[in-house]
């Protein structure tokens, strides 16, 4: 560690110390993440279940190393119309330990049909890893048929956590801009605002050959607070005890490439604030 990154820590660590003293709450912060998987180190031909730190639910075996894929590396192919989701159980987390603020990035690229459309391309998280069921959860997606038609970004939970009816409500529309069997990119921006709410912002970037965004995205919308969005998102998505990031590629003829998953922000960022929270209270202390 750096000099610099040990002073920090060193102030982290102290303005911790003195805000429990002064009886400020002190959220449990996780270290930032990033986690990534291009499938390029998979045998085609192969299951992606059990490789990587993947679970396909129910230990299915529908989702396959294909090659060909982003830039012509390796990726995911998926029998449409079986209902099925791969859960990275390899990175395990919980909503509990991030700061107010703190933000969960996740995102995946996936593949147009010929007729310029996805259906059902989603990602987010699952609260229960081994279960085939979409019950369980949060997460948005591209759809050609929910949330108005046309093709869209659509909200993906149910109005009662673990049962009832699909909450798919358009965030935003792409409809006349996607081309066919082409690539893109998908993202999902969950900002932290409470034990149960978050903010959601959602990006859809066309790709070029080599697997890079074009320009800016072709799509973004955003939920300010899902506590009082028009349906909001039960308490349970937020509050079970284990949560693993959760992708599904369904339906069309389509692959998908390119995992990730990130949780901000970097620790000196955090100790960088924790000092200006010092600074604040001593300042009041010697008023």
């Amino acid at each position: 560690m750096s000099t610099t990154r040990k002073g920090l820590a060193v102030i982290g660590l102290a303005a911790a110390a003195i805000l429990l003293q002064a009886g400020w709450a002190w959220a449990a912060v996780i270290p930032p993440v990033v986690w990534t998987d291009n499938f390029n180190s998979y045998t085609v031909g192969t299951a992606v279940n059990n490789q990587g730190g993947w679970n396909q639910s129910n230990n299915g075996t529908n989702y396959q190393i294909v090659a060909n894929c982003v830039a012509g590396t390796n990726g995911v192919n998926y029998a449409p119309g079986v209902s099925k989701q791969l859960n990275w159980m390899g990175h395990p987390f919980a909503w509990s330990d991030l700061a107010i603020g703190n933000k969960i990035i996740t995102r995946m690229d996936f593949q147009t049909d010929s007729n310029k459309q996805f259906d059902d391309d989603r990602t987010g998280w699952v609260t229960s890893g081994g279960l085939d069921n979409s019950s369980y959860h949060f997460a948005t997606q591209l759809d050609n048929t929910d949330g108005g038609g046309g093709g869209r970004i659509v909200t993906y939970w149910r109005d009662v956590y673990g049962a009832g009816n699909r909450v798919q409500n358009s965030i935003v529309s792409y409809a006349g801009l996607t081309l066919a069997s082409t690539w893109y990119r998908s993202q999902l921006e969950i900002t932290k605002l409470g034990p149960t709410s978050a903010r959601l912002d959602v990006n859809l970037w066309k790709l070029d050959a080599a697997g890079n965004t074009v320009d800016g995205p072709i799509a973004s919308g955003s939920i300010a607070d899902t506590s009082t969005y028009a349906n909001p998102v039960p308490a349970g998505y937020f509050t079970a005890t284990t949560l693993y990031p959760m992708y599904k590629n369904y339906s069309i003829p389509g692959n998908c490439d390119n995992a990730y998953f990130e949780i901000t922000p970097e620790p000196a960022t955090l100790a960088l604030l924790a000092a200006g929270g010092v600074v604040a209270l001593l300042r009041r202390r010697h008023r």
